[in-house]
């Protein structure tokens, strides 16, 4: 006989004794819910006052002094700067903010920018910053058809400009060809350029201002040339200094202009030619 397996299943139906409802504690689930609102709308309130103290109007950096600049303007350097100026800090301050000030971008950016030796930030209370730079020394600018650079004292490109400036001797480059790279000069044609630039001015001096000089392939021939119309040729692989003593000579025994001549050829010694 087989056994018949049984399996007490009523007592799952019959009424259960009812569970005690905690009140207080949803109640105290409430209150904790309630103060972390709470909490977030004084963190808010606080950010927002934080925001609101910190980006005040007199603390806000909008006074950029520029000092020991040469050739770098103060409206130059505001526009390099004006990005990082306005850049976002802790996601809602800025950094024109006196306190959130960070000079580091800006340093990066003028040193790349203008190929600075050398640049140092400063701010002073409430919304000043100094700048102070260091730039390359240049006095000549080097001119390839409409580029313009100013050049360091080793003949390198220093920092691209937009516009011929008076103060530097004008270096128009007619070669065919230009050395790749920043120096565009070699260390000698860079020494025979220093040379004329230093000569013209110890023995012509005022009597003919050196505003430019044209180099071509061809060394033996630079042609120099002034503010009153005529220009120089030189040879740069003969002696520059007896050249441009020649050309002195001349002109303090005659009253030469540019209306008079077209150009002056000191190449050949003593003889010197006139057209």
């Amino acid at each position: 006989m087989s056994r018949i397996k049984t399996k007490t299943t009523w007592q799952r139906h019959l009424p259960q004794k009812p569970r005690r409802v905690y009140r207080g504690y949803y109640q105290a689930q409430k209150k904790k819910s309630n103060k972390k609102i709470i909490r977030i709308i004084w963190l808010i309130v606080f950010v927002f006052l934080l925001q609101s103290i910190w980006q005040a109007p007199f603390l806000r950096i909008d006074n950029i002094n520029i000092h020991n600049n040469k050739d770098i303007t103060t409206q130059e350097v505001k526009e390099s700067i004006q990005n990082e100026l306005t850049a976002t800090r802790w996601l809602i301050f800025k950094n024109n903010n006196y306190f959130l000030f960070d000079s580091r971008p800006m340093y990066d950016i003028l040193m790349v920018e203008y190929n600075l030796d050398d640049v140092i930030i400063t701010k002073k209370f409430p919304n000043i910053i100094d700048i102070t730079v260091q730039e390359k020394v240049s006095h000549f600018i080097w001119q390839k058809d409409d580029t313009l650079y100013l050049l360091d004292t080793d003949g390198a490109l220093n920092r691209q400009i937009r516009d011929l400036d008076d103060k530097y001797l004008i270096l128009r480059d007619l070669r065919t060809s230009v050395p790749n790279g920043d120096a565009k000069f070699s260390p000698d044609e860079i020494s025979s350029i220093h040379q004329i630039y230093l000569k013209w001015f110890e023995l012509v001096g005022a009597k003919a201002k050196l505003v430019q000089i044209d180099i071509d392939d061809d060394w033996h021939l630079l042609e120099l040339r002034t503010e009153v119309g005529y220009y120089v040729k030189l040879d740069a692989t003969e002696d520059i200094t007896e050249q441009l003593d020649n050309l002195n000579k001349i002109l303090f025994a005659g009253n030469i202009t540019g209306v008079d001549i077209d150009y002056i050829d000191i190449r050949f010694g003593d003889k010197v030619f006139f057209k």
